[in-house]
């Protein structure tokens, strides 16, 4: 575009800006196409939050209070004792991020898309929950807030146990009844395999995010369709000195807490089970005997509103 000389400084001035507003947008339309993504992603995102108020519950394997026989639902000792946590109110996702949503973020941002290793990349569906390495999945939520100028980050693993259980109720598991129903409010292995993906090379079991009952919360497969990522670190004997008050886990550690699983193991999808990975995720040793990684395909994540008021 020519830029023309004035005598006249104010039209000189305004025709340089006009050229200076005119030539990126001219120039650059693929910028333009990738910042209205990143706008539907935010607005997609924010309204998909779920308000918690937020309150007292007992956290952790609860077992011993409810049931008849006065036992624990498991027998780890990392998600014991049972303790008294009081939250403040926050919002979580309705829905975990998906690659989808992930794809946005690293073409905004010019970072690498994932998964990047080849045997992860055919678990890569647009509606299957993005698995990702923790700081992955830590860096979206902030970039999701810097976008919304909202507080979002992953949640902590308080909120999350008392969101998975719509509010703190004595819940085993995140599902509309609280019941683990194969081929009702999740699906079956063969049912994933047939339907959604063809069968993971390592065997991750992952499926279309919102195709099975929300719990009485709104929140879609919690426990299940992957292992979710939270803000804490992980110490196995966290519960025994936990901060009654909004706790956000150990100050440093090695591994951070998971929380569910994929959909093939009952136990790990209770919503009081506890866990870890490395943050980089795990080494994983294959049937044949061969070892790939490290892989974070089956370890995902939603985000979390961190203001005590509505959205």
């Amino acid at each position: 575009m020519p830029l023309f000389v004035t005598k006249h400084p104010v039209i000189g001035i305004a025709m340089l800006v006009g050229s200076a507003i005119c030539l990126p947008a001219c120039t650059h339309g693929d910028q333009n196409i990738q910042s209205a993504d990143v706008k539907a992603l935010v607005s997609k995102s924010l309204g998909d939050m779920v308000f918690v108020k937020g309150g007292t519950f007992t956290m952790g394997d609860f077992g011993p209070q409810v049931t008849p026989e006065k036992l624990p639902y498991t027998s780890q000792h990392e998600n014991k004792p049972a303790h008294q946590v009081t939250l403040d109110s926050f919002s979580i996702g309705r829905h975990k991020v998906t690659y989808a949503d992930l794809d946005v973020y690293t073409a905004a941002t010019g970072k690498p898309s994932w998964p990047q290793d080849k045997l992860d990349q055919s678990d890569k569906v647009a509606g299957n929950p993005a698995g990702v390495p923790w700081q992955m999945a830590k860096d979206y939520c902030e970039w999701l807030g810097k976008q919304s100028g909202e507080p979002v980050d992953l949640p902590t693993e308080a909120q999350w146990e008392y969101a998975a259980r719509s509010g703190g109720k004595p819940v085993i598991f995140g599902t509309d009844n609280g019941n683990y129903e194969s081929d009702r409010n999740l699906p079956s292995i063969d049912t994933i395999e047939q339907k959604y993906t063809a069968p993971s090379t390592v065997s991750s079991y992952m499926y279309l995010v919102g195709q099975y009952p929300p719990n009485p919360l709104g929140l879609y497969d919690v426990g299940l369709d992957g292992r979710d990522w939270v803000n804490d670190w992980f110490a196995p004997d966290y519960y025994e000195h936990s901060p009654e008050k909004n706790p956000t886990g150990p100050a440093t550690g090695t591994r951070k807490v998971i929380r569910g699983a994929e959909g093939d193991n009952q136990e790990t999808a209770m919503t009081v089970y506890r866990y870890s990975a490395p943050p980089g995720g795990y080494v994983i040793k294959l049937r044949n005997g061969r070892t790939i990684g490290p892989t974070s395909v089956n370890l995902t994540f939603r985000c979390a509103v961190q203001k005590a008021a509505p959205l």
